[in-house]
């Protein structure tokens, strides 16, 4: 066993980024932009980031915010703190 395999995060039942960005699509976005919203990862490995999938309809419905009203950062982060 490697390295890298042996001490690899447990992952199961949370997404990666590119799960996050099929549940998310026709958006896109990266592990920056996620963070520049206030969704860190769970866990990462070797440049993989995963996250919990309870934060994906907030996820979803901050980025469809932030699509549609850039303005609106405020109430991002105000719906952020639920």
């Amino acid at each position: 066993m490697t390295d890298a395999a042996a001490t690899k995060p447990d992952t199961a039942g949370l997404l990666n980024l590119g799960q996050v960005n099929h549940a998310i699509r026709p958006l896109r976005i990266d592990a920056k932009g996620l963070a520049a919203y206030g969704f860190e990862p769970a866990a990462t490995h070797m440049g993989a980031k995963y996250y919990h999938p309870e934060q994906l309809p907030r996820m979803r419905r901050t980025l469809a915010l932030g699509a549609l009203w850039p303005e609106g950062e405020a109430l991002i982060k105000a719906l952020g703190k639920e």
